[in-house]
């Protein structure tokens, strides 16, 4: 469960820099195409999150 968060983590970071990348160069809709990516990833990183707390209890 650790590996997958943390890939997760890391998907979510390089999309950060993808992003960073589509604004400096004006690309608005792969810019936007990417940040529903990111936050579809991040909902999973929250879900994961919230499983292993369950999990600790």
């Amino acid at each position: 469960m650790q590996n997958y968060l943390e890939t997760l983590k890391l998907k979510h970071r390089r999309l950060n820099r993808l992003i960073d990348n589509c604004k400096a160069a004006g690309r608005q809709q792969e810019m936007q195409q990417l940040k529903r990516i990111r936050l579809h990833i991040k909902d999973k990183i929250a879900a994961v999150q919230r499983r292993s707390n369950l999990a600790c209890i």
